[in-house]
């Protein structure tokens, strides 16, 4: 059996007792209001986290190297070594516990970047297209 870097650093996190969780979905609004997600956008991004990982932080897309509630990629955005690196200067499995400040931190900054290059920093997301375009209030109805 091969084992990759990635399943080695997943195994690793997991090994040394790193706390996953999967966020309700008002607990995970909640949050977000708590780390200064702008009202306008807590819709969004929730809907955005419930197609991405369920709300599970430990969720990894073997196939597209994504990481954590939010699914920071690999590829630009996070390392898959011990030193943190690339865009948002962090290691992949940082984005694998239960605090998601860092992994809302990197979000942000991705949305930033994606959105001084592209006018929507949502778009940064393939399920935003697919599902969270348009009025997703549903999502934070009753929180």
């Amino acid at each position: 059996m091969k084992l990759t870097l990635k399943y080695f650093l997943l195994l690793f996190a997991l090994w040394n007792g790193v706390e996953a969780k999967i966020f309700g979905r008002c607990e995970f609004v909640a949050k977000l209001r708590s780390l200064g997600i702008p009202g306008n956008q807590l819709a969004t991004w929730t809907c955005i986290a419930n197609f991405e990982s369920h709300f599970d932080t430990k969720a990894v897309n073997s196939q597209t190297g994504d990481y954590g509630i939010l699914q920071i990629s690999e590829i630009y955005w996070c390392s898959n070594s011990n030193t943190p690196g690339k865009g948002c200067h962090a290691t992949c499995s940082q984005f694998l516990n239960d605090d998601i400040n860092d992994d809302v931190a990197c979000a942000r900054h991705v949305f930033d970047e994606t959105q001084r290059w592209s006018g929507n920093g949502f778009t940064a997301w393939t399920t935003y297209d697919r599902y969270c375009k348009g009025n997703v209030d549903s999502f934070i109805a009753n929180c």
